[in-house]
This record gives structure tokens, C-alpha cells and sequence, in this order.
């Protein structure tokens, strides 16, 4: 099965019309829609992308958004949380980056095939390119 693991600027993106990369976001999802392909993000970013709607009080919108596309929140736990400091200690990401990429790393731990990550922050998708290797 395949997995895509968003980053919050993806998904920032897919709610906001007036985002510079909107399109491309709605792109990405769309692609992420393909049949036995799994959708995740984790707790962290998704805080990340409720900071706006809830500024807004549109915050149901997200919750909305991500059942409708079928989006799972993965729950941050010790292993989790320990993976993402390795991120960030080796990469210096940005803790939210390195949570989202340590959720890509997590899932291809526990058996997930194909595991991609859709961010548009060259530094996560570098930095997905070097662990890798």
C-alpha cells in the first residue's frame, strides 16, 4: 500500500484559495486520492494547520477537510517523538518539518511500502533525500 505523508504547507495551501501554491496542493491531494493509498499527518501538523482557521473561527473546516479526503492524524507517542528529535538533531529542521518526515520514516518502520512525503519545503525534501540514503 502506498502512504502519503503531508507536511502542514500542503495542506495550508489546499485550504486557502489565495495561496501562492494552491494548485499545486490541490494537485498533490488529488494524486494522494489514487485507490490503496494511504493519507497521514501527524498531530503536530496538524496543529500547524489549524492555527489559521482558528484565528478565523473556521477551524471545522480542517477536521472537515481531512475526514472527507480520509486523512489520518497520527497520535504523537514516545517512538514517534524520539524518531522526530533524530530528524531534527541530523537535519536541523525545523521541529514540525522533522515531524513530518519522521512520520514517513515511522511508517516505512512498520512495513508501509512507498511511502512519499508532499511538502513543498526543499529543505524537508532534501533532507528526506539524504536519510534515505
Amino acid at each position: 500500500m502506498a502512504v502519503v505523508v503531508f507536511d502542514s504547507d500542503v495542506l495550508i495551501a489546499f485550504l486557502s484559495a489565495s495561496d501562492a501554491n494552491h494548485e499545486d496542493a490541490v494537485g498533490t491531494v488529488r494524486k494522494s486520492l489514487a485507490p490503496a493509498t494511504r493519507r497521514l499527518i501527524s498531530a503536530v501538523n496538524y496543529s500547524e494547520i489549524l492555527i489559521g482557521p482558528l484565528r478565523a473561527g473556521t477551524h471545522q473546516r480542517v477536521e472537515e477537510m481531512l475526514v472527507k479526503l480520509g486523512i489520518e492524524t497520527i497520535r504523537v507517542d514516545m517512538a514517534l517523538a524520539e524518531r522526530a528529535a533524530a530528524v531534527r538533531a541530523k537535519t536541523n529542521l525545523k521541529l514540525p518539518d522533522a515531524y513530518a518526515l519522521a512520520t514517513a520514516i515511522h511508517a516505512e518502520k512498520r512495513g508501509s511500502d512507498d511511502v512519499e512525503i508532499a511538502s513543498f519545503d526543499r529543505k524537508v525534501l532534501r533532507a528526506r533525500a539524504n536519510l534515505a540514503t
